[in-house]
This record gives C-alpha cells, structure tokens and sequence, in this order.
C-alpha cells in the first residue's frame, strides 16, 4: 500500500499508525492536521441521540471505572469528515431508527459497522486524553498510543466513511439487528455496552436492538450454528436482549481464527479481499461452549449474582425460550423469573 498526503479531501488512505500521527490537532479520521479555521468536535454518541433519550447529562463508565457525561464524549475532527462524510451515516441512523426495525434492518450491514465502529473506536480515542488517576497526580492517560495501534485496521476500515471502499467478501463484522419491546419510560430506551477484548456492541435504541462483532471476519455472520437469528422474529423484552447479547459476546470470545485482510489501494476505490476463515484446518471456527464460563458473563450483564443465573453442572437461567425451546413472552411491565436450561 502507498501513503499519500493524509488529506480529508484525498483519496488515499490514512494510516495512522505508520504516521504515528494521534492526538488533538490530527483529526481522528483521516489525519488532516487541525487548525481554527477546520477543525470541530466529532461526538463519540451523536447529538441526535443524546437529545433523543436525555443523555447529554447522564454518565459512562470509562475503562479505568471513572465516568463522564456523554456531552463531554468529542473527538478532534476536521469540518469535510465531521460535515460530510460522517453527517451523511448520522442521518440515515437517526432516520431509519425513528420508523423502526425494519428501516434499521434496511440500512446494511455496511452503514451500521461504521457508524458502531465509530463509536467503538471513538471512545478509546477520548480516552487518550483522559488521566488514568486525577488524583495521584500521574500525566498517565486511560488509553496509549499503543493501544490504538492494536486497532490500526479497523481505523483503516472506518475509513470507508470518507473513501470508495469495495469489502470483496462483505464487511469485516457480524450485525445483527432486533426487535424491541420499549419501556414506558423513554430514559430507559438506550442501553450500550461493548467489550474492548471482543470487538463487540450491544445498542438498544427504542425498538431497535443491535448486535456487532467489528473484527470476527463474519465468523457469527456466516456460521450456521448461532441461535440468535431465530429471535429475529421476536419483539423482545430488554432483559431478553440482555441474555441475548452474554450469548453473542461469550460466542464472539469463541471465535479461535484471526481473520486475514488484504487491502490494495487504486486510484478509484480500495479493494479488501478477506481470507478464508476456516483456512486449511479441520478444527471449528469456535471453541466449545462452557456454561459456567457464559454464566459468569450473563451474570455480570444482568446484575444477578452467580448463583442465581447457574445451578451445576451446567444450567443457566434464560428469559428467552422455555423448556421445550419456545420464546418466552415476557410482559414489558415485569419480569418473569428464568428458567434453568
């Protein structure tokens, strides 16, 4: 690959690794070097969903355990990616998740995992200029360089947002999008977690619930043994889709394959060719499930304690279907006690 002039008006790509160019006066997507004249803030959670679901005040909890107000979650930015090319995802998220499910449903896969990728990799960003420990008085940030550069791909993958991209093998990620049973108090119709180690989001956006694996290479996508897509069908109780997305982080943890790109640049687009997942092994894409180990994972998501969601050897409480493997309808006014499967 060739590196160009790092222009947000350019058609090469940015890498900011190899520049080692991270900071506030870089903007964050393609590497323009910010001035007065061009440079903004690019909201990690957009306006629009903040103002929604009255989160401009309320507070996420950061990697060290600290919090901040989702008002404060910007990023530098130059005025052709914020203004431009991220306005236009912005728009089609923010309209698609007014009508519902099927308008979010209709987007692609490809709008959602940059406008999911942003915000993933928007927050290890803010968190390079955060201090660790206010207190003690240490310089040390939340997040180094180092840790950025872990995610080099998937920065050169976000790129996408400002460049013809052309993914030969489909996008990079695992997306799958829910129905929602909202809660009659709009403050709780947003819920977000993600997992820095696995990749992966949960959103619940009013009647919307969506699942991302960013980097698996469509491992969950593409796999014929994932049992979430049969709750497609269903309009879900959030402590449903709570269950449903232990399910899918403790999968995405399972996922024993490094998915392989390959990405050459041309003057018109830039073209990645993934490699096979299952490559020349015979061994499953996934580890074998464990019980215990996906309980301690719905335990932490739920809130409930450990041995309140498993019984050994290896049951595990579900609000998603019955004994017989049926959906269990479950009324949005209450929450019925789980059974063991």
């Amino acid at each position: 690959m060739k590196n160009g002039p790092a222009k947000s008006d350019s058609r090469t790509l940015f890498h900011a690794v190899e520049r080692r160019r991270f900071g506030r006066s870089t903007c964050f997507l393609c590497g323009r070097r910010l001035t007065l004249e061009n440079g903004t803030d690019e909201h990690v959670f957009p306006k629009w969903l903040q103002h929604r679901f009255s989160l401009w005040n309320q507070r996420l909890t950061l990697l060290n355990g600290t919090e901040i107000a989702y008002r404060s979650l910007t990023i530098p930015c130059c005025l052709d990616c914020n203004g431009k090319h991220l306005s236009l995802i912005e728009k089609e998220v923010e309209a698609a998740t007014l009508k519902g499910y099927k308008a979010v449903a209709a987007l692609g896969p490809m709008t959602l995992f940059l406008w999911l990728g942003k915000i993933f990799y928007g927050l290890l960003y803010k968190e390079l200029f955060l201090v660790r420990d206010r207190k003690s008085g240490s310089k040390t940030k939340i997040t180094d360089k180092n840790l950025l550069k872990t995610f080099s791909l998937h920065h050169l993958f976000l790129q996408a947002a400002r460049l013809p991209f052309r993914f030969e093998t489909g996008t990079p990620a695992s997306i799958f999008v829910f129905k929602i049973k909202p809660p009659d108090d709009k403050k709780l119709h947003w819920d977000f977690r993600d997992s820095l180690h696995m990749k992966t989001l949960a959103v619940r956006i009013g009647e919307v619930g969506i699942l991302a694996a960013l980097q698996d290479g469509g491992a969950q996508r593409d796999s014929k043994d994932v049992f979430w897509r049969r709750f497609q069908k269903y309009k879900l109780h959030p402590l449903q889709f709570t269950e449903l997305s232990a399910a899918f982080f403790y999968s995405a943890s399972l996922v024993n394959r490094v998915p392989k790109f390959m990405l050459f640049e041309s003057p018109d687009y830039v073209q990645v060719v993934q490699n096979p997942l299952q490559g020349m092994s015979k061994k499953p894409i996934f580890d074998d499930w464990n019980q215990p180990d996906f309980a301690k994972l719905l335990s932490l998501m739920t809130g409930l304690p450990f041995d309140q969601v498993f019984t050994p050897p290896k049951s595990v409480m579900t609000w998603l279907h019955d004994a017989k493997g049926h959906i269990r309808p479950v009324a949005i006014t209450g929450v019925e006690t789980g059974r063991f499967s």
